[in-house]
């Protein structure tokens, strides 16, 4: 898996803008390209690790279906 926190801001707007997440993956969307932990996202948006890995798996796959149709 990439991590999110080494893309320049330019790619992670590129994302943001085209990836329609929904409300809670933009959430860890946002926090795990600032560098948090699978932990401290939880504990921020105040659900369980499980919960942020599921929703983080789908924010993956949204950007590798970017990267796909753009690549």
């Amino acid at each position: 898996l990439m991590k999110l926190s080494k893309l320049t801001k330019p790619e992670l707007e590129e994302i943001f803008r085209n990836a329609n997440f929904t409300e809670e993956e933009e959430k860890v969307f946002k926090m795990l390209s600032c560098g948090k932990t699978i932990t401290e996202t939880a504990q921020k948006i105040n659900v369980c690790d499980r919960t942020v890995n599921r929703i983080s798996k789908k924010v993956y796959e949204k950007i590798n279906r970017l990267e796909v149709k753009n690549g």
